[in-house]
């Protein structure tokens, strides 16, 4: 079990290593399908990708609204809605603090692997949500004032390669 800001346990290389030993085939390319952010046949995977594009589309209509009604915005057509997750990326969103923005979007995405791997036994879609937890909170690991600092400093200096500042 792994929580939303846990100090990742193992590295997704390691994780996905593991993984080589316990599925097959199939499970082996929907996980990095999901990982990768990749098409997929496995349900799981098109639904967690379909949530995603769901979120895309509420954040985009969201920030088009902002910009003003010149702003078109044309969502990704998507199967399925689900209403309890639109309403999770519209809260998240209402946050003005971009931190706290993003904890809530990675709320809702933990929410939805647990819903989508569901209760009881543990099958193969608890491996899938486990990964995209891991995944998330690799992330969030990486996330530090000196990292934040240090890829400022590099776009600085991408976009002014004449004067590098360090």
């Amino acid at each position: 079990m792994i929580n939303l800001g846990d100090v990742p346990p193992v590295t997704m290389d390691d994780f996905r290593s593991r993984c080589e030993g316990a599925l097959d085939q199939a499970e082996l390319d929907a996980l990095n399908a999901l990982l990768n952010d990749e098409p997929s046949d496995d349900e799981f995977v098109k639904s967690y990708q379909a949530h995603e594009i769901q979120m895309k589309n509420v954040s985009g209509r969201l920030r088009a609204q902002a910009w003003g009604p010149d702003v078109r915005f044309s969502e990704k057509s998507f199967a399925g809605y689900d209403v309890y997750f639109a309403k999770m990326v519209q809260d998240a969103f209402a946050k003005s603090n971009p931190m706290e923005k993003e904890q809530d979007l990675d709320k809702a995405r933990f929410w939805l692997v647990d819903c989508l791997a569901g209760v009881g036994e543990e099958t193969v879609k608890h491996v899938y949500a486990y990964a995209i937890k891991l995944q998330i909170c690799t992330r969030w690991a990486r996330l530090s004032e000196k990292a934040g600092d240090a890829a400022v400093l590099n776009v600085i200096n991408a976009n002014d390669p004449d004067f590098v500042q360090e």
